[in-house]
């Protein structure tokens, strides 16, 4: 091991007082000798560290006004997108306001029609023919079953056009409902339900 006595060396004059009289020496000169090359190197680090900071800095703003703009965008489509949710809101109330309306005439013309089917169907399977006391109750009999029958087309009517409006609200839900179940969007049908 030839570094130990160097080693010790080494530690022996670290702990002398001469040596490190000698060592400040060395160090000074060091520094006299070095200072001016060091300098420059300091100078170059500084004026490409500002050089970096001040390309740096022209990219973070350049950055920042970017993310600002995207920022401000995404902003007003939340502002469209919650409008148009808002207007979309407003009218799934008002249609489901005029599907109770709806529900309620039909449940209450319901029993109507179940009564007139009953009596038209009794009036279909009589036996024989329709028998009147007088001559004079055969003009009324004749008006009542032109009434019911008047009634029954009406009421058919009425039936047809509440299943157009079913059909038309079903439509118009389902548009209104995104998903593969009816492959739209959600935005296309809408415009094509109000034909029905």
């Amino acid at each position: 091991m030839s570094g130990g006595p160097v080693r010790r060396l080494a530690l022996a004059l670290r702990g002398n007082t001469v040596w490190a009289v000698v060592q400040r020496k060395l160090d000074a000169v060091v520094a006299v000798r070095t200072e001016p090359g060091l300098r420059g190197v300091r100078e170059r680090v500084e004026h490409v560290d500002a050089d970096v900071r001040a390309q740096l800095r022209a990219e973070l703003d350049g950055l920042r006004s970017h993310v600002d703009e995207r920022c401000d965008a995404l902003a007003g489509e939340v502002r469209r997108v919650e409008d148009e949710l808002r207007r979309l809101s407003d009218g799934l109330a008002e249609l489901r306001e005029q599907h109770g309306r709806v529900s309620f005439d039909v449940d209450r013309l319901g029993p109507h029609v179940a009564a007139l089917e009953v009596r038209i169907a009794d009036r279909e399977h009589a036996g024989g023919p329709v028998e009147v006391g007088t001559p004079e109750d055969v003009p009324e009999a004749r008006r009542l079953l032109d009434e019911v029958v008047r009634e029954h087309e009406r009421i058919r009517v009425r039936f047809s056009g509440i299943a157009r409006y079913e059909e038309r609200l079903r439509k118009l839900e389902a548009a209104r409902r995104p998903g593969p179940a009816n492959g739209t969007n959600g935005t296309s049908s809408a415009d094509g339900a109000g034909t029905a």
